[in-house]
């Protein structure tokens, strides 16, 4: 019979509640938090239109100006304060060749505009003229600073025949693209990483499914026997291997099926109902893990609200700017990418938990505590997403 000493129990304990306690301090932060810019070029009575959108809290960072986190946002007056020196640094940071030549961007307007994860500034430029015939567009992107907050442009190039989506980042501020190949591979590629980033950079998917997987820790042992004669026998992996199986599945076409619903429009939503729904969903899981009285599925629970996920994801996806030319390849690519970004998720987590689960006590302190900490994140998320 295995036993653990009161001593080693309680440092266990308290590890589990200081990392709990840095989950708290940490991930409402991180929920859903990007950062990015959107960039598209396209063409129009013979000249390159090139649109930027910058999200406004991140205006700061872009002027080399940081503002307090809780500063309240710039008013549109202000904001239209702010456009020369926008326009300055966009002109200075970004660089548009065609065919080897660079192309000075004029300044046309500016405005104001909603993506999925709140309110942009859009300013318009466009060039002298457009090489003929273009064989090349080569883009420099320079907005990455120190801290990494514009770490992420997304980027469409539309002239044409021709439609490139691609992604800039810290690692990649110089692209080049030619015009007249097939793109369809790299598309999917693109949409494939793009989709296993979605689930890593917002971890409330995450931590739904993980919670729902929590539950599955109890199957690894069973107690036998009565009173102080009590035996826990290890039953292996496969019982929790198969439930984790029956969640992941569950979870994997429910989300399938509103994705591909909400990118066709099928379902329209709006983005604050939604991400509510995503907060409530993982509160439910977490508070269910806590008590005995109700009897329920949890790969039946992955399914139901699995379907509001898939909004959630169908979200990303829109911010992305779908590929019209290989749509049904850029959702798929897009699903695959989460899928094998969730299954690296789950073993990254699931395997040391494993481990550390050596006995019955163990397995329900690790989803006591584990539960506990979900709850107060996810009821955080839900106030800021409601307040939003």
């Amino acid at each position: 019979m295995l036993r653990i000493e009161t001593s080693s129990m309680n440092a266990f304990s308290n590890m589990l509640k200081g990392l709990v306690a840095s989950l708290f301090l940490s991930m409402p932060a991180l929920a859903h938090q990007t950062g990015n810019s959107y960039l598209v070029i396209t063409e129009s009575n013979g000249r390159l239109q090139v649109e930027i959108d910058f999200i406004v809290r991140d205006l700061g960072n872009l002027l080399q100006a940081p503002t307090p986190t809780d500063a309240p946002a710039p008013t549109p007056e202000q904001l239209q304060s702010m456009q020369p020196a926008i326009a300055q640094v966009i002109q200075a940071s970004l660089e548009v060749q065609q065919n080897a030549q660079t192309q000075p961007l004029e300044f046309v307007s500016q405005s104001v505009v909603l993506h999925n994860d709140g309110l942009y500034v859009r300013q318009r430029f466009t060039s002298p003229s457009m090489a003929s015939p273009l064989q090349f567009v080569v883009v420099r992107y320079g907005f990455f600073n120190q801290n990494d907050k514009l770490g992420r442009a997304f980027f469409k190039l539309q002239l044409g025949k021709d439609e490139i989506s691609s992604v800039f980042d810290s690692s990649t501020p110089i692209q080049r693209f030619v015009l007249g190949e097939s793109k369809r591979w790299s598309t999917i590629g693109l949409f494939t990483q793009e989709g296993a980033w979605h689930i890593w950079g917002g971890p409330d998917h995450l931590l739904f499914l993980l919670t729902l997987l929590l539950p599955g820790l109890m199957l690894l042992h069973r107690t036998t026997g009565t009173g102080t004669g009590n035996v826990t026998e290890r039953n292996g992996t496969k019982t929790a291997a198969l439930f984790a199986l029956k969640v992941i599945t569950a979870f994997t076409l429910a989300h399938s099926i509103t994705l591909l619903a909400s990118v066709l429009d099928v379902i329209t939503l709006p983005s604050r109902w939604i991400e509510s729904a995503i907060a409530l969903s993982i509160m439910l899981s977490a508070g269910l893990n806590l008590q005995t009285r109700i009897q329920w599925s949890p790969w039946k629970l992955a399914f139901i609200f699995g379907l509001v996920h898939g909004m959630g994801f169908a979200n990303g996806l829109r911010d992305l700017g779908l590929s019209q030319t290989y749509f049904i390849e850029t959702v798929l690519a897009f699903n695959v990418g989460v899928e094998l970004g969730q299954i690296a998720a789950v073993v990254a987590v699931g395997m040391p938990l494993i481990l550390l689960a050596k006995t019955a006590r163990t397995q329900q302190l690790i989803m006591t505590c584990g539960s506990w900490g979900v709850l107060v994140i996810s009821g955080v998320w839900l106030v800021q997403r409601l307040m939003a």
